[in-house]
């Protein structure tokens, strides 16, 4: 039996290449049900040895010292937890941008990264100068940075009902340089930026998952991240509903609101509009679910 081959075998200074490395952590992940196996194996072996993902097979047969090691193991333990990967790696890609990522906040989705597309679709065919956004329930601030990041005359309010998150936007744009074209505010949705209404456009990534559907999630979401970014009440549309119902004011003629919806809730949208917006467009993800839906205030 080969040392990749014993599960129960740990890695040892001097005697694991980076490759064996790599196949052990995967099928110690994969054993343990784990979606992304080998991704995640790539992602916490390069990080652990500071080396790129692409540098883990250039140094295939090289054997990582014994510091490198000893991070690599503490990662592979924390995830076989099912600790999320960004938590463990303090970071997470999104969009063009990377963003610190603590333990305990929201992680931006892939297909968050759909809401932010459609944004910048809109805000290019404009002038940008002057437009301002409003992201509520902002998390690590990805929505709003992503945006900023792409458009540089535009600039944005976050908004999040936890205020500890005001330490994760100011790190994350302070790191992108965007500092100065973001402003946070803890609160309660829409009401925490209704001073500084109208807004050109309001974007969110609600909570929408059925709360009695949240015992079924992934342990990676149930029980590490936060559960009020998750719980969208009985349908998931609790929190959906009352931005519809709340938005027309805060945004300017024409503006509008961007959202992110669970999968079997597009049927919902068109009830909620004409009261001031107008279900202008809704786009499905890679999988083909509906995901990203657009209002316009009338």
């Amino acid at each position: 039996m080969t040392q990749t081959d014993d599960r129960s075998a740990r890695p040892r200074p001097g005697e694991w290449t980076v490759g064996e490395l790599l196949k052990w952590a995967e099928a110690d992940f994969r054993e343990k049900g784990i979606d992304s196996p080998r991704l995640d194996a790539e992602i916490l072996l390069a990080h652990s040895l500071s080396m790129k993902r692409v540098e883990l097979y250039t140094r295939y047969e090289e054997l990582p010292g014994e510091e490198g090691l000893a991070r690599f193991r503490q990662a592979v333990k924390r995830r076989r937890n099912r600790e999320p990967a960004a938590y463990i790696l303090g970071f997470k890609e999104f969009h063009d941008i990377t963003l610190s990522v603590p333990a305990g906040r929201f992680i931006p989705r892939p297909e968050t990264e759909l809401l932010v597309d459609e944004v910048l679709a809109v805000l290019k065919k404009a002038e940008l100068k002057g437009r301002v956004i409003l992201d509520i329930g902002t998390g690590t601030g990805a929505i709003p940075l992503a945006i900023l990041h792409a458009l540089p005359l535009v600039e944005a309010v976050a908004v999040d009902l936890d205020p500890t998150a005001g330490e994760a936007v100011t790190k994350n744009a302070a790191a992108l340089g965007l500092a100065d074209r973001i402003r946070f505010l803890a609160g309660d949705g829409l009401e925490a930026a209704a001073d500084l209404a109208p807004f050109d456009h309001i974007t969110c990534n609600p909570p929408y998952v059925p709360s009695a559907t949240i015992a079924e999630l992934q342990p990676e979401v149930r029980d590490h991240e936060p559960r009020l970014a998750l719980d969208g009440g009985e349908e998931g549309l609790d929190f959906i509903r009352r931005l519809a119902e709340e938005t027309p004011p805060m945004l300017r003629p024409g503006g509008r609101l961007f959202l992110e919806i669970g999968e079997g809730q597009e049927k919902a949208m068109g009830a909620l509009a004409g009261k001031g917006l107008v279900l202008e467009k809704i786009r499905n993800d890679l999988q083909g679910i509906p995901r990203i839906v657009i209002f316009r205030r009338a």
